[in-house]
């Protein structure tokens, strides 16, 4: 059996699910899944391995084999917040560009969404949790009782991504990141395998203009409603209803 005491939160990059989904489990009591954060994680791996996507594109078979290899020494854990690979605290290390630049490629690859969905699952089968990503609700938790599609139109997410970048004292102007969002976008939604889409019985809530503390009320109100609660046809329901306000 699937787990089903999950809330399954996809979109796009820069939509703000990671902000939304940990505010959101801290108000439910519930764990917190950052898969983003995992596939960051790998993604840095193998840029400390020389062996991400891009270096090793020349080889015969793409550098598959030296990527195996490579993910099958990490130890990745999710401890308090906090992301561990093979002892080492690596979160500070996720939000790079170099990282941002490869790791659409390294989430398009099937040994490595293989991988993740297999913890991922055992994550979740340990409690309720909110679990943000691409494919939460249309791969890893079909079952999932509450599923939502967060999105943002791109030019927003352009804007709050060079804000986080900011934050961390580099200066990456709007249009460039506009630019890196597009493609991987593109990257996302063609992929072979799990690619980014809205499960049919999912809430679509597009975050333009709203605030984080609006979009988790508004997501509080949608896990803790009965309807959405009872049966899965209360997430179907939901499914074709979009909340959006002007800034």
């Amino acid at each position: 059996m699937l787990p089903t005491e999950v809330v399954a939160i996809d979109g796009p990059s820069g939509a703000g699910k990671s902000t939304v989904a940990r505010q959101l489990a801290q108000r439910l009591g519930f764990g917190f899944l950052d898969t983003g954060a995992m596939y960051r994680a790998i993604t840095w791996h193998f840029l400390q391995e020389g062996c991400a996507p891009a270096e090793v594109a020349a080889e015969p078979d793409q550098g598959h084999a030296r990527m195996q290899r490579s993910l099958q020494q990490a130890r990745l854990e999710l401890v308090g917040g906090r992301v561990v690979l093979n002892g080492r605290d690596v979160t500070s290390h996720l939000r790079t560009r170099e990282v941002e630049s490869q790791v659409s490629a390294v989430s398009a690859l099937s040994f490595v969404r293989a991988s993740m969905r297999d913890l991922q699952r055992l994550v979740a089968a340990a409690g309720p949790v909110v679990a943000e990503g691409r494919d939460m609700g249309s791969v890893v938790f079909p079952q999932a009782k509450w599923k939502v599609y967060l999105d943002a139109a791109p030019s927003e997410r352009a804007r709050r991504r060079s804000q986080d970048f900011a934050r961390q004292g580099r200066v990456v102007s709007e249009s460039d990141v506009l630019d890196e969002i597009l493609v991987r976008d593109r990257l996302d939604s063609t992929r072979s395998d799990a690619p980014l889409r809205q499960a049919p019985d999912a809430l679509y809530v597009d975050s333009t203009g709203l605030t984080t503390e609006v979009v988790v009320a508004r997501l509080l109100d949608y896990v803790r409603s009965a309807g959405a609660a009872g049966s899965a046809a209360g997430g179907r329901a939901a499914g074709n209803v979009r909340t959006q306000e002007a800034p």
